[in-house]
């Protein structure tokens, strides 16, 4: 997936994402390969420039915060993501922004799906112990 700042200019490609669900919660780490200039600029003076843009790529999600950024990687946390039902958190799908080529999530207890070129989360659920 192509990333573009506000001006419009793609300046970072994200390479595969990983959602690992906590409670109602799901982190979601991302591999991305900034263009030099962006590179430059994150090793320069802090990754504060990108993350805007990497929330933005949850922006259909209500709550999400940066926990890390780096020039390579980055973890978001997205608080309440699923819903508790009857004894199930439930993830419904949301749109992701573009298209990504591995995406994979990660159940409590380890348990992992991977998903391929996909434009949207997948909807996952598990049953709570």
């Amino acid at each position: 997936m192509l990333v573009s700042c506000v001006s419009g200019e793609v300046y970072f490609e994200v390479n595969d994402i990983t959602m690992t669900l906590i409670g109602g919660d799901a982190i979601f780490e991302l591999n991305y390969t900034l263009d030099s200039f962006a590179k430059l600029y994150v090793l320069a003076l802090g990754a504060g420039y990108i993350e805007p843009d990497l929330e933005s790529l949850f922006k259909s999600y209500g709550d999400v915060k940066t926990l890390r950024a780096d020039p390579n990687s980055a973890a978001l946390l997205v608080k309440d993501a699923g819903k508790n039902s009857s004894g199930y958190y439930l993830f419904d799908s949301r749109p992701l922004g573009g298209r990504v080529a591995k995406f994979t999530v990660v159940y409590p207890g380890g348990l992992s799906r991977t998903f391929h070129n996909v434009t949207s989360t997948p909807n996952v659920f598990y049953g709570i112990k």
